[in-house]
């Protein structure tokens, strides 16, 4: 039975220990839309009522922000705790970055990229079989 009227309702806060991770503490009975739309979003699961959301760009908080917003398009309330709102209120610069003609915008998508990859292997969707450095760059050979 799909959810009418939801009366879940979604606190993010930042992960006590890794400070660019978020922790979703879900609470109500009808719970599927909240889980869904947290795990589309990235978000896994951790135990029935806790979801984890931790990127290898350290760009938590930027997500956390995004899904708060798809969740209240579906009517679901969301608290930010004022730790995780300074952090989306944060728009920093990576020190370094290899790709320094891309902006914020276009770093991103990179960095989603990354993530998806990351995201693929641990869960056992891609498995890398070799590395190889072609004379410029380090190549993957996966399936």
């Amino acid at each position: 039975m799909p959810d009418t009227a939801p009366d879940a309702h979604v606190h993010l806060a930042l992960h006590p220990q890794h400070p660019s991770a978020v922790v979703a503490t879900l609470t109500g009975t009808t719970l599927h839309t909240a889980r869904a739309t947290l795990a589309s979003e990235g978000f896994r699961p951790v135990s029935d009522d806790t979801m984890l959301l931790v990127r290898i760009d350290h760009e938590g908080p930027y997500y956390a922000n995004i899904t708060a917003n798809r969740l209240c398009d579906v009517s679901i309330p969301v608290d930010i705790t004022d730790p995780l709102q300074e952090e989306i209120d944060t728009e920093w610069t990576w020190a370094n970055h290899p790709m320094t003609w891309l902006d914020r915008h276009e770093i991103r998508l990179v960095s989603a990229e990354a993530q998806k990859i990351h995201d693929d292997i641990a869960s056992g969707f891609l498995t890398i079989h070799q590395h190889a450095h072609d004379g410029h760059t380090t190549v993957a050979v996966g399936t």
